[in-house]
Formats: structure tokens, C-alpha cells, sequence
């Protein structure tokens, strides 16, 4: 059986006294040391999330300058691409109006060359007949 004497109270005093002891070289460092690790913990994942949405506003903002450069220089080839057509019409006006003015002074220099041709074959018509003839006939006509 269990006796309560005066030992009891000095196993309880000293209990106490340990708990005492205890708390404040053990515990309270322990638990001051855990409320800071948690602390840093806190702030390293605020930072993290900080970070995290920093870089994903940089690739947002990249990816919107990257579209708007895309969407830019589409723009400048089309309108490279228009100032070449452009140019293109230009040459082949150009072309097409010297073209059409060799054709015409070719034309109507081949037309004066016709026009002489036949009057010298007209002229020379009734000399050729009068030879064919004399050289049909065999005699002088």
C-alpha cells in the first residue's frame, strides 16, 4: 500500500521545482525556436509566392510584347508586301505602255514599208506582164 507521509510533499515541491527548471531552460527556448523557424518559414513563403507571381507577370508581359512584335511585323510585311505590288503595277505599266508604243511605231513603219512595196510592185506590174507575156508567147508583145 501506498503511504502518504512527508515524502510526498518533497517528491511534489520537487516536481514542481523541475517543471520550473525545466520550463525555462528547455521549453521556452524549444518553443521560442519553433515560433521562429515558423516565422522564417512564413516569410520564405511569402517571398516564394512574391517571386512566383513576378515571374509569372514577366512571362505575361513577354508574351504580350512577343504577340504585339508578331502582330507589328505582320504589319510591316504586308506592307512591304503592298509597296512591292505596287512597284510590280508600276513596272509592268511602264512595260506594257513602252511595249505598246514600239509596237505602234513598229506598225506604222511596216505600214509605210507596205505602202511602198505596193506601189513599186504596182508600178513594175505592167513590166512583169509585158515579160511574162513575150515569155509565154515567145514573141515581143
Amino acid at each position: 500500500m501506498i503511504s502518504i507521509d512527508f515524502s510526498i510533499i518533497v517528491e511534489i515541491v520537487m516536481m514542481l521545482i523541475l517543471m520550473v527548471v525545466l520550463n525555462g531552460l528547455l521549453y521556452k527556448p524549444i518553443r521560442r525556436i519553433l515560433e521562429e523557424r515558423e516565422a522564417r518559414m512564413s516569410d520564405i513563403r511569402e517571398q516564394i509566392e512574391s517571386y512566383e507571381k513576378n515571374a509569372q507577370q514577366l512571362v505575361d508581359n513577354f508574351n504580350k510584347r512577343l504577340a504585339e512584335a508578331r502582330v507589328a511585323g505582320q504589319k510591316e510585311r504586308e506592307k512591304y508586301k503592298d509597296e512591292a505590288r505596287a512597284e510590280e503595277k508600276r513596272l509592268m505599266d511602264e512595260s506594257m505602255a513602252e511595249a505598246q508604243a514600239r509596237k505602234e511605231e513598229l506598225m506604222s513603219g511596216l505600214g509605210a514599208e507596205i505602202e511602198a512595196a505596193r506601189k513599186e510592185l504596182k508600178d513594175k506590174a505592167e513590166a512583169f506582164a509585158a515579160e511574162i507575156a513575150q515569155k509565154l508567147l515567145g514573141r515581143a508583145v
